[in-house]
């Protein structure tokens, strides 16, 4: 029977149930006040040693970004979403017989009779789809949490998912109706479960489903998109969009020290990437070629003091015309921020200026006394 793990859950004592909805719905406000608590110092002096290894002086401090106030709303948002969806889980058939035909639980069968089965089916769906969620969502939070790179988005991001995850699977469980040969009756709450963890690839494959009609995002193929970028995984993609970035232009034009601040990346990784997408948005189509002769940022073009000559050859080489070449170059050698970025990347590279803890608690130490 569809719902015998539900109705199992009848067994348990209220001091059982309420145990596992604190369990649950706890994990958001435990996992921030941890971060706040223990992490935050540690993220402030990995931003402390990349100042000091790039030679930068910036006013920006972690604890601007990772306050208490910028925490309390998206944490209490997610932490009402999992109060309320456990709660629904583990009382589920103590209001069951109360629940009547619905447009939501229903969807296309709605009015049409007896729908108990449909109800029935799209109960086990919510449920199993919001564990499914949220364990993927606690995963990520826990892997955020031992990064020190829990930020006050990631909880609005977990509720967010929780609900799409819920009507997605919701969906889909009718789409499925419609298909005689899945076996729904013990396959249901295994795929809800998967949705859960993964709402995306089932909308994905729904617009397959409906390929006539809707069109996939094909932003992948853009001139400026984040995967022209070498080394952006989709997760370092997905981890960007967080604080804005979308495109290569948006990181081109990002501040460093906001990156540094509200991303996990070290200095190294962030100045590549932003050197490799100045680059992209000057050379779009044409990135490739150059990536083919070795220049793949806009550190490599300003390597050496490349001639005339130097440039007429590379562009004989890879097939761009010359005066295009030589714009670029010259455009960069005027761009006051590239020059600054370029002592960055050649700073973070010279092992004399390698920056150990200690050195920052000692400065620390000598602020204090002074």
């Amino acid at each position: 029977m569809i719902l015998n793990i539900l109705t199992n859950l009848s067994d348990l004592s209220i001091l059982s149930r309420g145990t596992i909805i604190g369990i649950v719905a706890g994990f958001m406000p435990l996992t921030a006040m941890s971060f706040f608590w223990f992490m935050r110092q540690k993220k402030q002096l990995d931003f402390e040693k990349s100042l000091k290894e790039m030679g930068i002086s910036s006013s920006r401090r972690v604890k601007d970004t990772y306050s208490f106030g910028n925490y309390f709303l998206p944490v209490l948002f997610s932490f009402i979403i999992c109060l309320l969806a456990s709660g629904f889980f583990v009382f589920t058939e103590a209001f069951r017989d109360q629940i009547k035909d619905s447009l939501l639980l229903s969807g296309a069968a709605y009015g049409g009779g007896d729908n108990d089965a449909v109800i029935n089916q799209s109960l086990v769906v919510l449920a199993f789809s919001f564990f499914g969620s949220f364990i993927w969502s606690a995963q990520n939070i826990i892997r955020r949490l031992i990064a020190y790179d829990l930020s006050p988005s990631v909880y609005y991001s977990a509720g967010v998912r929780i609900i799409l995850a819920c009507l997605v699977a919701l969906v889909f469980s009718f789409l499925l109706g419609k298909n005689s040969y899945f076996q729904l009756d013990t396959s249901i709450a295994v795929i809800a479960f998967l949705t859960g963890m993964f709402p995306q690839r089932i909308l994905s494959s729904m617009i397959n489903f409906y390929k006539d009609w809707l069109n996939p995002d094909r932003l992948n193929t853009d001139d400026l998109s984040l995967y022209k970028i070498e080394g952006m995984s989709l997760s370092h993609k997905e981890r960007l969009e967080e604080v804005g970035i979308d495109n290569a232009q948006n990181l081109a034009t990002a501040s460093l020290t906001k990156l540094l601040i509200e991303t996990p990346y070290g200095s190294r990784q962030i100045l590549d990437w932003i050197g490799q997408a100045k680059l992209l948005c000057y050379a779009k189509q044409d990135i490739d070629k150059l990536r083919s002769v070795g220049i793949r940022s806009i550190y490599d073009l300003k390597k050496g003091n490349k001639s005339r000559v130097a440039l007429r050859e590379i562009s004989d080489a890879v097939g761009i015309t010359t005066p295009l070449l030589e714009v670029i170059t010259e455009q960069i050698e005027n761009d006051k921020g590239i020059n600054s970025l370029y002592r960055f990347h050649v700073n973070v590279d010279d092992p004399n200026k390698d920056v150990t803890f200690e050195d920052l608690k000692m400065d620390v130490q000598t602020e204090a006394v002074g």
